[in-house]
């Protein structure tokens, strides 16, 4: 089978365990680390005890059930690369981060108000990176940063916009919504809030969210990564996969029940000819959601197919324990007060040096 495969089969036509089941177990024989987004869990219980058995490291991101979940920090990769030095790839990576999140599926909306979304998203994102510590490299900081922006505290945050280089990413990114008129400010804000909220309500959830057990930038042995979640959970999902898809790693990817997702580094994937199998029931929709284009980019279509043998669905259900940990947040309040009195503070400077200035100016003319 070539690299990239696209099977439709209505339910029941035994696409996952006639066919990509034994696809992945051949991939597990040949070593080869792999991503499944694993809905309905059968992967995860059919092949956990043989990828032990090979050796394989195993990780799993339940957005079902966080309690029974690995944590994954999706800014901890693209922090990596800034602090690096690597900015425009970072940048690249909380913009993909930003699009999952804020996108908007329905076409008839006004694309501004989730592009502004995601602007100011990267905005606020790129200010932990520079001014906080790592530990409080979170969503909860953005949320708390975000909050900065309200009517009675949005004062410090210009203030501290005021100050930067009109050149800097974290000007050119959130100056449209910093320096907006109130309304505007306050219907971006709440699209932020209301999509993040989705995730940020869910106490454990958060605190997965915190840490970083899938470390994206240590993934040297083989591994398996399963992603568990349904659709109200699945863009969290897509920022794993497409984290994965920026790496320089081989993996295969594993999209089962992949009706109604819209994954940002498909396209890419497709084109780098990675090992990718797509499962669908509806083909309409999917062209619908990607065009036709995307199709014609798969180099195996299966759409008519027999299975003679299938293999069970397994039963294994140890899962990995979520701990509950402390999460440090970046004080974004005490940060804003000592930069607003530290610029007041040079301000008051300037203009004693230039009153000086004026005075010796003066005293020369005399």
């Amino acid at each position: 089978m070539m690299n990239t495969n696209l099977i439709i089969g209505k339910t029941g036509s035994l696409k996952t365990t006639g066919i990509l089941f034994k696809k992945v177990d051949k991939i597990i024989d040949e070593g080869e680390s792999l991503i499944i987004l694993d809905k309905k869990e059968e992967y995860y219980k059919t092949f956990k005890e043989k990828l032990d058995k090979r050796g394989y490291k195993s990780l799993v991101f339940n957005l079902k059930d966080a309690y029974k979940s690995n944590s994954f920090n999706p800014l901890w990769l693209p922090y990596k690369y800034y602090k690096e030095g690597n900015k425009d790839k970072s940048a690249e990576i909380i913009r993909d981060l930003g699009t999952e999140i804020f996108r908007d599926d329905n076409k008839n909306s006004d694309p501004f108000w989730s592009n502004a979304s995601i602007n100011y998203f990267v905005s606020l994102v790129l200010i932990l990176f520079k001014e906080a510590k790592e530990d409080e490299i979170n969503l909860y900081s953005v949320q708390v940063l975000l909050s900065m922006t309200t009517k009675d505290k949005g004062k410090d945050v210009k203030n501290y916009f005021d100050n930067l280089d009109p050149l800097d990413t974290i000007y050119m990114a959130g100056s449209g919504t910093v320096y907006a008129p109130s309304e505007t400010k306050s219907s971006i804000i709440s699209v932020i809030n209301q999509r993040l909220n989705v995730f940020c309500i869910k106490e454990q959830l958060l605190n997965n969210l915190a840490f970083n057990d899938i470390d994206l930038s240590n993934l040297d042995e083989k591994s398996a990564i399963f992603i568990i979640c349904d659709d109200l959970s699945q863009r969290l999902g897509n920022v794993l996969i497409d984290q994965v898809a920026s790496l320089d790693k081989k993996f295969t990817y594993v999209l089962d029940n992949f009706d109604g997702v819209l994954l940002s580094s498909l396209n890419d994937l497709l084109d780098r000819k990675e090992r990718v199998y797509v499962a669908i029931r509806n083909e309409k929709e999917f062209t619908e959601s990607y065009g036709n284009y995307m199709e014609d980019k798969f180099e195996n279509i299966m759409d008519d197919f027999s299975v003679q043998e299938k293999m069970k669905v397994g039963n294994y259900n140890d899962y990995p324990k979520a701990s509950f940990r402390k999460v440090n947040y970046f004080d974004a309040a005490k940060f804003f007060s000592k930069e607003h009195e530290k610029n007041k503070g040079d301000a008051n400077f300037i203009d004693f040096v230039n009153k000086e200035i004026k005075s010796l100016n003066d005293f020369d003319v005399k």
